[in-house]
């Protein structure tokens, strides 16, 4: 989830930074001046289109000496509307490409404008739920001793269970000290009854003895009676044994009473002090002690609830002013971009004074000392500037329309001669090869003959058939006669050869010499044209560059109106002067270029299939015209199934509801059918 929203933030900063860059309001606005200045030159064209058709109805009316005056000036309306046309369509294709260049990497703002619809949808639903939220811990606070009661009441069972388990314990521990106390006073009195039993035993013997004894006392007394009688002695002596016997009678009973009541006495003390090990006032103390705890462990819980609610509290001031530095260090780092740009577009424009008096200079060079009055007016100033420039900007159209067709004219000129010196060339090959066979058939003849005759190396070919004729007479008749008569004709023919040689080599060096005129005049315009090429490249990059930046303040202004219009018929990019043009370019320039195709060559396929479409589109005005009309059929034709689309479901909307209900009666007649049917 975490991730989702960073990717979420990540995304939304990069369109924002991306739609920061395009600042979509200045691109609007050059794109509204653009606009006006191509409408109002698309009326300009207009005009001059019609104006140049009804000129055009005028030639054709014309008879065919007046067109032949009145076919140069046409003609250079034509060359100044073409010129015109192609101007336009290298402005159109530069505002194509400066737009399509702004908003080539732009994301698309659809499904991050539908997740702000959605947060703005859900605006009021989190303000609902921080508010119950909010009442919920408020509730929460204030039961916050709920889990301090629950473990209170299951301390207290366990308390209780442990109470219960203590006091069995402990009567349990009684009732067994108890038995252990009556089993030890038991054994105790077993064994002094054993003891007693023993004594008694003892007694009992002794009071035998004693009997036995007595017995005997008794027999001597009563012998002694019987002899001379004490029976009274004897009698006070029985008594009293008897007396201390009933005494001692006593005296142990008296003991046994005294033994038995110590015996419930300790009894008793060992129950008191098994009762004093659980006292009731200890447990007392102890459950007050434990109500005192419990108390404070409930109103801890209360303070540790008010402590975590005011820690989510501070959490939340402290994540709210996290999100506050954030946008304001956004806001910052924005400031001071826009800063950095500032000061880039200061030192980019810093040269400003330089430019503005080179800018006067370049005025009084061009226009003269009248641009010189109402310098302190700033708008008339760029007013008359721009007209200035505008009268300018045709004067030189018109004049590269008319150096273009001398060119053209010159350039027809010269094949024409290059033409014609072709013709001569092979003219006075095929002369010197008759002379050759000439000259071989006269040397055949001379030697035939034997007659010294002079070189013959000037005579051309008319005289072959001749030549053949005079060397077949010769060998067949080896006559004088008719030697003395041809000789005369051939060296007449001869020096006739030689002038009409003399001649062609007189209009052969004429023609070189105008051949090379012609060269020498083809150098200078060609060197003129680099000179322009040049130009013109210097000025499209300058226009170029004053299109990206987009500055909109004066000395910008000025300086794009004083740049004048592209030459519209020179390709600068296809120009058969621009192989010359860079071959004159500096190695760091050629370098720069080499690299500029080194990443072109780097391009993915994809990319360069696209760039390859578009340079197709692009290549000429047919398809550049096609691939015109066939977006705006295609922009036609998506607004008219829009349109009718929407029609038809406005329409269709009441209508599903009778149908609706049409339905639920046909259900209703259909199951009736059945019924009846049945």
């Amino acid at each position: 989830m975490a991730e989702t929203t960073q990717t979420k933030q990540n995304a939304f900063h990069n369109a924002l930074q991306s739609w920061k860059e395009i600042d979509l309001p200045s691109l609007q606005r050059k794109l509204d001046e653009q606009g006006i200045e191509l409408k109002s030159e698309q009326k300009a064209s207009l005009t001059s289109r019609k104006n140049l058709a009804s000129k055009t109805k005028e030639f054709k009316k014309l008879e065919d000496e007046a067109k032949l005056t009145e076919m140069k000036p046409l003609l250079k309306l034509y060359q100044n509307e073409i010129d015109s046309m192609h101007s336009k369509q290298k402005k159109v294709e530069s505002f194509f490409f400066g737009f399509y260049r702004v908003i080539a990497e732009a994301p698309d703002p659809k499904p991050l404008l539908e997740l702000c619809l959605d947060a703005v949808s859900e605006l009021n639903e989190v303000g609902q739920l921080k508010q119950e939220v909010t009442e919920l811990k408020e509730k929460l606070a204030k039961k916050a001793d709920y889990e301090v009661l629950k473990q209170r009441l299951l301390q207290s069972e366990q308390e209780l269970a442990a109470l219960l388990s203590t006091k069995l314990r402990a009567k349990e521990d009684e009732l067994q000290s108890l038995m252990q106390e009556k089993e030890t006073n038991w054994a105790n009195k077993e064994k002094q009854h054993q003891e007693q039993i023993a004594s008694y035993k003892l007694t009992i013997e002794e009071l035998k003895t004693t009997m036995e004894v007595t017995k005997l006392q008794l027999s001597s007394h009563n012998k002694q009676l019987n002899d001379g009688g004490n029976d009274s002695v004897t009698g006070q002596d029985a008594a009293s044994t008897l007396v201390e016997l009933d005494m001692a009678n006593r005296d142990a009973e008296m003991w046994k009473k005294r033994v038995l009541d110590l015996e419930k006495r300790n009894e008793s003390l060992r129950q008191e002090l098994s009762v004093a090990l659980n006292d009731a006032t200890n447990t007392a103390m102890k459950a007050e002690f434990q109500k005192r705890v419990a108390d404070l462990e409930s109103e801890n819980a209360l303070l540790m609830a008010n402590l975590n609610q005011v820690k989510s509290k501070v959490s939340q001031t402290t994540e709210e002013n996290a999100l506050k530095v954030t946008q304001l260090a956004r806001d910052l780092q924005h400031a001071s971009d826009e800063i950095k740009h500032l000061k880039e577009k200061l030192e980019r424009t810093s040269d400003y004074d330089e430019i503005k008096h080179e800018l006067k200079l370049l005025r009084q060079i061009e226009f003269g000392d009248s641009v010189q009055e109402g310098t302190d007016d700033a708008p008339d100033e760029a007013k008359q500037i721009d007209a200035l420039l505008i009268e300018k900007n045709k004067a030189m159209t018109t004049e590269l329309a008319n150096l273009r067709a001398e060119h053209d004219g010159l350039v027809a000129q010269v094949d024409q001669l290059q033409r014609q010196i072709e013709n001569i060339t092979e003219e006075n090959a095929r002369l010197n090869q008759l002379n050759s066979k000439l000259e071989n058939d006269l040397a055949l003849m001379q030697d035939s003959s034997s007659s010294h005759i002079n070189d013959t190396a000037s005579m051309m070919s008319g005289m072959t058939r001749m030549t053949k004729n005079t060397r077949l007479g010769p060998v067949g008749n080896p006559n004088s006669n008719e030697e003395n008569s041809i000789l005369p004709i051939v060296t007449k023919q001869r020096d006739r050869f030689r002038d009409k040689n003399k001649e062609l080599e007189d209009e052969l060096r004429r023609q070189i010499n105008l051949v090379n005129e012609l060269k020498r005049q083809n150098r200078a315009l060609k060197s003129d044209n680099e000179d322009l090429y040049e130009k013109s490249r210097y000025v499209a990059q300058l226009k170029k560059g004053e299109i990206d930046q987009g500055v909109e303040s004066a000395g910008s202004s000025l300086r794009r109106f004083f740049t004048p219009k592209p030459n519209a018929s020179v390709d600068l990019e296809q120009n058969a002067y621009q192989t010359e043009y860079e071959s004159k370019l500096h190695p760091i320039e050629r370098f720069r270029m080499r690299e500029q195709e080194r990443i072109s060559a780097r391009l993915s396929p994809l990319e360069r299939i696209f760039i390859l479409i578009t340079r197709s589109i692009l290549a000429t005005r047919t398809t550049r015209m096609l691939f015109l009309a066939y977006c705006v059929f295609l922009h036609f034709l998506v607004m008219f199934t829009t349109i009718h689309s929407m029609n038809i479901s406005t329409k269709l909307i009441p209508e599903v509801g009778l149908n609706q209900s049409t339905g639920g009666s046909a259900d209703v007649g259909a199951g009736f059918e059945p019924a009846n049917r049945a």
